[in-house]
């Protein structure tokens, strides 16, 4: 592995998860598709699906946020539970977090406790927190140290 491209996710309602992580978070809204056809039904073992698609890029680096809404696919919904095997949650460095939860709180959004610093491994001085997507997808907010003075 080299990087990582994207981060996709099936969402309930793609107008609302754009809004959500365009808006609210502060992404670019990359472009919307409409995706159907032999290639798609292959692709997604889905015979005669829609796939309703945007792409969000954040706003600093390349990193992509996919989001995929599946017309006529099924209609089971996954726990995204962290402590459920076969979770995911997506982690964005952010700047000025304690500004964004008081946005996000003030949308509604769920935010599950007060940012930690995280004590030691890769995150070790960052402020973490999780919020939650309009699908309960857990979304880590990450904001790095500030940088010292004369480093």
């Amino acid at each position: 592995m080299t990087s990582i491209n994207h981060v996709g996710i099936t969402v309930s309602d793609l107008d609302r998860s754009l809004d959500f992580y365009v808006r609210v978070l502060g992404g670019e809204h990359l472009g919307s598709w409409e995706r159907s056809g032999p290639r798609i039904d292959a692709v997604t073992g889905y015979p005669g699906i829609l796939v309703r698609q945007a792409f969000v890029r954040l706003s600093e680096g390349r990193a992509l946020i996919e989001l995929l809404q599946y017309v006529g696919g099924s209609t089971d919904v996954v726990d995204p539970d962290n402590g459920r095997a076969g979770a995911v949650h997506v982690a964005v460095d952010v700047t000025g977090l304690d500004a964004l939860l008081t946005r996000v709180r003030e949308e509604g959004v769920a935010v599950l406790s007060e940012p930690i610093v995280a004590g030691d491994g890769p995150l070790e001085g960052c402020r973490v927190v999780y919020v939650l997507d309009p699908d309960r997808v857990r979304v880590e907010l990450v904001e790095p140290p500030s940088p010292v003075a004369g480093t």
